[in-house]
């Protein structure tokens, strides 16, 4: 199943993008963090006993309101992997600030609110509550990126929501993936009950996130243009962003992944893959689409014809 938000009206910024949420997971209000045109997407797969889903959107804020759960009778706990972007979760008095590979949890049975304040990727396991221990949500902090064995952790989780997301037509070996995502989410804790405390270069390594942020499309993007930005060595770089367990080139080719995946949704304008591609930051047209469709599982040309025959 997908959903691809539709085009914005000046009274209404986000266009479908509330109706589109509510479809795919649950009732939520989002909000404004930018006067920037809207886009977002949705890909999800029911791979009893969860829904997995992947989102890519531009920054914005969602809330879950009480008005919301008076109407719903959903027993779900949502947990995002964060894939791209940082991600803000605000929920009972507790806040997460979530950066690549780090797990966040909220409760939809109770008020919270999601800020990304940047563009963003990110997996998401709707997981019924009795799935999950009873302890899981008294650590609202799950940051896999803080250690070598969480990163290890965080890539398992992405490749295991691939593959059920590429297996809809396998529904066994879905049941199985998903089966095996409870699993490993419930023992998360457990990999960081003797995490070590946030590394002093995290503030950094948000700014150099932003920074990416704003300016994949240059392609001479690289650790040394951040070290040059940030006037520290092209070796700091690379240590600050090992804490993440991707490297610099790897964060900038992700966000012009994204950058190429929203343009090739955006049907109202009419630009070849390769103009797409070379506007995003790529060099390399064989690189880039190695890269898109290990991303997203479909060459860009395939999952243009596909889109396009979905809206038709």
């Amino acid at each position: 199943m997908e959903w691809s938000a539709k085009r914005c009206q000046a009274d209404q910024p986000f266009g479908s993008w509330a109706d589109d949420l509510a479809a795919a997971f649950v009732r939520l209000e989002p909000r404004q963090l930018t006067e920037h045109p809207f886009r977002g997407a949705i890909s999800r797969t029911d791979a009893a006993p969860i829904r997995i889903s992947r989102v890519i959107a531009s920054k914005h804020r969602v809330l879950r309101l009480r008005s919301h759960i008076a109407n719903s009778d959903q027993d779900l706990c949502f947990v995002n992997l964060q894939l791209e972007g940082v991600g803000r979760y605000m929920q009972r008095g507790h806040e997460q600030v979530c950066g690549p590979g780090d797990l966040a949890f909220v409760d939809t049975t109770e008020p919270f609110e999601i800020a990304n304040a940047w563009d963003f990727q990110l997996f998401c396991f709707a997981v019924p509550r009795h799935l999950l221990p009873a302890h899981f949500s008294d650590r609202p902090r799950l940051s896999l990126s803080a250690t070598a064995l969480g990163r290890a952790l965080s890539r398992t989780l992405a490749d295991y929501s691939e593959l059920c997301l590429n297996a809809q037509t396998h529904s066994k070996l879905a049941e199985l993936g998903a089966a095996h995502l409870v699993d490993l989410i419930s023992h998360a804790t457990g990999v960081l009950a003797e995490a070590p405390p946030t590394p002093k270069g995290s503030v950094l390594l948000s700014m150099m996130l932003d920074h990416i942020d704003r300016h994949s499309g240059d392609p001479q993007l690289s650790a040394a243009t951040l070290a040059r930005k940030f006037r520290c060595s092209v070796r700091y770089v690379h240590r600050v962003f090992s804490t993440t367990g991707r490297s610099v080139a790897e964060h900038v080719n992700g966000r012009r992944i994204i950058a190429c995946t929203r343009d090739l949704l955006d049907h109202s304008h009419n630009r070849t893959i390769a103009e797409i591609a070379f506007a995003a930051g790529f060099q390399d047209i064989s690189h880039f689409n190695r890269l898109f469709k290990r991303s997203n599982g479909a060459t860009p040309s395939e999952f243009r014809r596909i889109r396009a025959v979905s809206r038709d």
